[in-house]
């Protein structure tokens, strides 16, 4: 069966890609004008993030279409449930499998220096609420339902995702991205809303953040402490949430 049968639920695949290609040239273009202007990283961030955001509801409306089209739905309780699961687990695991792999540490000073140089609040928002709401609109809402329209469930959740990766620009992300993604995908798909997807991706980027900070000290800490079991336990949150997903219509 189609993801999405009925008319107009969907973006129109070719609208859906362009966006998409859009929102990528967008990110390159002001770039350009924070660095001539002077703003910070995390500001250029979160401008090119509101972009994509907007371009898919501009879209949207130029089409006629209802905020479902996007997935703006209201959600079950078993998929928010599997979106807390998965979204405060499935960063350590990502962690894990980024660790398996030889890479440069010195690619990650940048992205380290954004989440270290601002108040923990407005990292939280700029680079946890603020991604999760743009780009879960843009790659859940819009490109995947759009997908979903002509594929199989699993191959627009699959191409999603790999879009998903190949849109953070990054070797060391790409995995975990991609990861990141089918869960998210999976999420936004049995729900048949992206506001699941919302959810988990927030969680997923506040529990990294913190991390990276510290804060709290005593989380950093026991996740120091007991690497081992912190990690069995995540992986465990995160397959229960994921099998959730699969129990009856979600």
């Amino acid at each position: 069966r189609l993801y999405h049968a009925g008319a107009g639920s969907a973006l129109p695949p070719g609208a859906a890609v362009g966006v998409l290609f859009a929102g990528i040239a967008s990110i390159f273009v002001i770039g350009s004008i924070a660095q001539q202007a002077g703003l910070s990283v995390l500001t250029a961030l979160t401008l090119s993030e509101l972009l994509l955001l907007m371009l898919p509801l501009i879209v949207m409306r130029r089409l006629g279409l209802r905020g479902d089209a996007l997935g703006f739905r209201r959600p079950r309780l078993t998929p928010l449930t599997a979106a807390v699961l998965i979204g405060c687990t499935a960063w350590l695991v990502n962690v894990h499998l980024v660790s398996l792999f030889a890479f440069d540490e010195g690619r990650l000073r940048p992205l380290n220096t954004v989440v270290d140089e601002a108040p923990l609040i407005v990292t939280i928002l700029g680079l946890a609420l603020v991604p999760a709401v743009c780009e879960e609109v843009l790659f859940r809402g819009g490109v995947q339902r759009a997908l979903a329209t002509r594929l199989f469930p699993i191959a627009a959740v699959l191409l999603t995702a790999i879009l998903f990766a190949l849109y953070h620009m990054s070797l060391i992300q790409l995995l975990p991205t991609f990861t990141l993604g089918l869960l998210l995908g999976a999420l936004a798909h049995r729900a048949d809303s992206v506001v699941p997807a919302m959810l988990a991706h927030f969680l997923n980027n506040t529990m990294a953040i913190l991390v990276a900070r510290r804060q709290p000290a005593v989380l950093a800490d026991a996740l120091a402490a007991h690497p081992t079991a912190s990690l069995v336990g995540c992986a465990i949150a995160t397959a229960v949430g994921a099998s959730l997903l699969l129990r009856g219509p979600a």
